[in-house]
């Protein structure tokens, strides 16, 4: 009886990998790196043809924006695009999210959702590297110091807020919130234990939110110069659960211009994290590697987790099941580039017990085809890579994160 029992579960374990190995990958294709929101276009013609006009440009525009989020923007910016009509094939849904029009002009603004595989292929065609896994949402903590040395987090007082919340990028590879400011916010955390650093406080607003990483960003105002133009230094520190990763900028101008030179800060401040992530998780598209993993189960409910959390790795090409038992599954996987997704899939399983990378450039398999499973990289040894599926803890002190092995090949 016990042995039927573990055929017959084995068996729906198996039925139900079917259903990730169809259904995860493709939804991993299809992430939203590759969606552009925000797209203006205001152009001027012949009504018959405005609204296919603005199309047009927004998505080129839209393209443009994925392109240079998701790779260094100075190849992207270097990058000659394809035409109107292969763009058009790239596209797999847009919305138009608001559009006037009269009898010669129309302004709109868009939404486009880009299919992951043409874009990839674009830029490996190109020799451009890109980035695409999406790290778990960063609360960002905006501080306002006046020039009398006074700092401000919530409330009205806090004039760099505004630029926040209508900079902060929802859809990037770091997508970002700003917390409600309401009275558990207030009574958790003060402008002065932020800019301290008080961990515990930070990772409980943090909890609170279901966030990664915790921001906090501030911008000081010094007294107006001689010449009637005023500074503004800028200095924000990432809190993860490795050492906080810190940035310093400064902008300066006509103080009448303040809500200019606060949206300019927070823009800049904005670039440094997407950059920081972007540099960091770069791969190659020319380039494609396998893993065999093995992954151990309890229940059909994990199957079904695992399912969820694979669609969050746009780097999976393909999943195969080498082999299934009660509590441990085998995986081949394949996926873009040289860097094994050890992180994300270690989110997605939930552990992975042992792994083996085997590279093959350009299409090629490397040489030797033997895959012995080696023991995974041991905590410790590389850098913290984001943990999609959360944890409480900011700094050393939080749990084990899911970390980059170097896998040999």
């Amino acid at each position: 009886m016990e042995l039927t029992i573990i055929r017959r579960h084995c068996r729906g374990l198996l039925a139900l990998l079917l259903l990730v190995v169809s259904t995860g990958v493709a939804t991993a294709q299809s992430g939203q790196v590759y969606t552009a929101t925000g797209i203006n276009v205001d152009i001027t013609g012949d009504i018959a043809t405005l609204r296919d006009q603005a199309m047009l440009e927004g998505q080129r525009k839209a393209l443009q924006k994925v392109l240079s989020d998701i790779a260094p923007a100075d190849r992207a910016a270097a990058l000659q695009l394809p035409s109107d009509d292969v763009i058009s094939t790239w596209v797999q849904d847009f919305a138009i999210e608001e559009e006037k029009t009269s009898a010669t002009r129309y302004i709109g603004r868009f939404t486009f959702r880009f299919m992951a595989e043409p874009v990839q292929q674009y830029l490996a065609g190109n020799s451009v590297q890109f980035a695409q896994i999406q790290t778990k949402r960063l609360l960002v903590l905006p501080i306002y110091t006046d020039e009398a040395g006074n700092s401000t987090l919530w409330g009205p007082a806090n004039l760099w807020l505004g630029p926040w919340a209508t900079k902060a990028p929802n859809v990037s590879l770091v997508p970002m919130q700003l917390p409600t400011g309401d009275v558990s916010d207030t009574e958790t955390l003060s402008a002065t234990q932020a800019l301290a650093g008080d961990l515990p406080r930070l990772t409980a607003l943090a909890q609170r939110y279901g966030a990664g990483d915790v921001l906090v960003t501030e911008v000081r105002a010094a007294p107006v110069r001689d010449d009637g133009m005023q500074d503004f230094a800028i200095t924000a520190t990432r809190y993860s659960r490795e050492s906080p990763q810190s940035f310093t900028d400064s902008v300066s101008g006509d103080p009448a211009t303040i809500d200019e030179l606060l949206a300019q800060s927070a823009d800049r401040t904005i670039a440094w994290v997407q950059s920081q992530w972007k540099q960091a998780n770069l791969v190659d598209a020319s380039k494609q590697s396998t893993m065999i993993i093995e992954v151990p189960i309890t229940s059909l409910k994990q199957w079904v987790d695992i399912k969820k959390q694979l669609g969050g790795v746009p780097s999976l090409k393909s999943v195969r099941m080498v082999s299934l038992a009660r509590s441990l599954a085998i995986l081949d996987i394949s996926f873009l580039g040289d860097v094994p997704v050890v992180p994300a899939l270690a989110g997605a399983t939930g552990s992975i017990a042992r792994h083996r990378a085997r590279r093959s450039e350009q299409g090629h398999a490397a040489a030797g085809s033997q895959r012995q499973r080696q023991p995974a990289a041991a905590a410790g040894t590389a850098a913290l890579a984001d943990e999609p599926t959360g944890g409480a803890g900011l700094g050393p002190g939080g749990p084990e994160p899911a970390r980059r092995a170097a896998i040999a090949a």
